[in-house]
């Protein structure tokens, strides 16, 4: 399905997509506090970057100035990223897991003017770096409990001095609207290379707005699905597929806690979508092959019978029309094999969509006969990043994919893939 709105920049699509959904009752993003998820309406969060987008210009960010972000995934991600944009600056994220000095090299690199990171002990890194970081006019903490006054300001301070601009210059935000062009850029994302320092990618809001336009016109989102993201959104297909391109298809996006809650938020969130990695798939099957040959012997032969009885079915299903007999015993199989193994998901996942390294064809054929479906897709941080995706009609697991609307791609003589786009 293509997206819902039309845009040609990150700005103009979060501002369409607002725009269509505004009166609808669910939610763009959802987030665990205090023991249970919360939900965050399309209105309330253009309220909510509107303030600080007008906060971040009271403390002087405007168009081109490079903005890091050190957080796990959260709705102030989101909020930072889309305030940023809109200003015209350029944001730059940062994985939560590097070193000070790692940071280091990063600011300096991109000529960082500001730092928002997430808690204590990421402004704990950054501090110790800052004597280093000549060009750091501010840091800006998220969590708002034990920021010290000398060293940051808090989320909630730079919220209160957007409401105090909107009300002294009301016309704030229409004088930033139409300042973003296609061919502005729009983030540097850092990829850690082969060789040296790592490499800052500078990709445009055209690049990303491309993409996004593109992978929607094959990957079947649609709105109403609900994501459970949990990969970085400092990764560049994280931030593409599990991020702008839901939210330009009108999904829902949720936080998981962290990689090691997934299991238990998958039953909460019951997501329609996962982008993941092929890590998940391995650890999620060696669970379940465990469990399995720790159960009783009539337990595991049944188990193997349905797998074969699934793999079979999908194999014949591609080829021509089941058999009854294939018919009965794959329906036999799924009650009381495969419907408990999808219920450990949610029980309402359509498809993964799994990318970042290649998917063992044994994980892809395994997950088929259970009845969860894995589209594996291709590209790297350079190309924004998609390249290639199977689909859901029309899939082969060991493979990558067709190449997206678009794009050009070739194989040189000497085995390089050429893309173009």
């Amino acid at each position: 399905m293509p997206v819902s709105v039309e845009f040609s920049t990150i700005p103009e699509m979060f501002t369409n997509v607002v725009r269509k959904f505004e009166s609808d009752p669910r939610p763009v993003l959802m987030y665990k506090a205090n023991g249970k998820y919360h939900s965050i309406s399309y209105p309330e969060l253009k309220r909510r970057v509107d303030r600080f987008t007008c906060g971040l210009s009271s403390l002087g960010i405007q168009r081109g100035d490079r903005v890091a972000i050190i957080s796990e995934n959260r709705p102030e991600w989101v909020i930072s990223d889309l305030a940023i944009v809109t200003l015209g600056a350029v944001d730059v994220p940062l994985y939560p897991t590097l070193t000070a000095k790692q940071n280091e090299f990063i600011f300096k690199d991109a000529g960082v003017k500001c730092i928002i990171v997430s808690n204590q002990f990421q402004l704990n890194k950054v501090m110790r770096t800052m004597p280093e970081l000549k060009d750091v006019q501010r840091v800006i903490l998220m969590n708002d409990k034990g920021a010290p006054k000398d060293s940051a300001i808090s989320f909630a301070t730079v919220m209160e001095l957007g409401s105090k601009l909107q009300e002294t210059n009301p016309q704030c935000l229409q004088s930033l609207s139409g300042t973003v062009h296609p061919e502005d850029l729009l983030t540097i994302i850092y990829t850690s290379g082969t060789t040296g320092n790592p490499k800052g990618v500078m990709l445009t809001h055209g690049n990303l707005a491309s993409n996004v336009i593109s992978a929607a016109k094959v990957i079947q989102i649609k709105p109403g699905d609900r994501f459970l993201s949990f990969l970085p959104l400092s990764h560049s297909f994280e931030r593409m597929a599990g991020y702008y391109a839901a939210m330009a298809c009108g999904a829902t996006i949720a936080y998981a806690e962290s990689i090691e809650t997934v299991r238990e938020n998958m039953l909460e969130v019951q997501p329609t979508i996962i982008p993941t990695v092929p890590r998940l798939f391995e650890r999620i099957h060696s669970r379940i092959l465990k469990q399995v040959d720790g159960g009783s012997s009539f337990k595991r032969k049944l188990f193997y019978w349905a797998i074969e009885i699934g793999k079979d079915y999908a194999y014949v299903r591609k080829q021509r029309p089941v058999g009854l007999e294939l018919k009965i015993k794959h329906a036999i199989a799924d009650k009381l094999v495969f419907s408990k193994l999808r219920a450990r998901t949610g029980g309402k996942v359509r498809f993964f969509v799994s990318g970042g390294a290649a998917l063992a064809q044994e994980f892809g054929e395994f997950f088929e006969a259970v009845g969860l479906k894995i589209i594996e897709g291709y590209g790297l941080t350079e190309t924004s990043p998609v390249l290639t995706v199977n689909l859901l009609n029309d899939y082969k697991f060991g493979s990558v994919g067709k190449v997206l609307p678009g794009i050009k791609l070739k194989i040189a003589e000497d085995g390089e893939i050429l893309a173009r786009g």
